[in-house]
């Protein structure tokens, strides 16, 4: 009987330490940050052309939950308001060994590189030009570690944002 209730003993312990182990695997922070995006917008499926505007590197950045890994993504407006976007606008990203990437905005606004694509090396200076070739607005200042261009331009100016990215000839000034 005694070896019974130390082989039962034995199993319970190793089921109590395998449930441990699993729990010790989950990001509570990446997965409150996740959660605070929301729900989708009704009538836009998950893909290139939704959440625009929001840090993409939080679902893209490897922790999931999407499986579509992003190196840079965020979100170019054509006005100070942000409420149009500034669809086949260029984005230029050039890392600090004077790598250059660039890409185009799409419907949404919203651009995005994978990793397999282009890695900057950090930090990293960014530039926006307008579709026509006007306008270019150049970051004032450097990328230093992240590539969810949200986690700074978040949708309001403040003391902690410069707000989101746009590019218009009327109002561009590097914002």
């Amino acid at each position: 009987m005694r070896a019974h209730a130390g082989l039962m003993l034995l199993v319970a312990g190793t089921g109590a330490i395998a449930s441990l182990a699993s729990v010790s695997c989950v990001d509570e922070v990446h997965s409150e940050e996740v959660a605070a995006l929301g729900p989708e917008v009704s009538g836009v499926s998950p893909g290139p052309l939704h959440r625009p505007g929001q840090p993409c590197l939080t679902c893209h950045g490897g922790s999931g939950p999407a499986k579509l890994q992003f190196s840079v993504g965020g979100t170019v407006y054509l006005d100070q308001g942000g409420g149009n976007p500034a669809t086949g606008a260029s984005v230029q990203i050039e890392d600090i060994l004077g790598n250059l990437w660039t890409v185009q905005a799409n419907a949404a606004g919203n651009f995005f590189v994978t990793p397999s694509d282009f890695s900057p090396h950090y930090p990293t200076q960014m530039q926006v030009t307008s579709v026509d070739g006007s306008v270019i607005v150049q970051m004032l200042t450097h990328v230093g570690r992240d590539g969810s261009c949200a986690d700074c331009h978040t949708p309001t100016e403040g003391p902690t944002s410069p707000g989101p990215v746009y590019v218009n000839a009327a109002t561009a000034d590097g914002g």
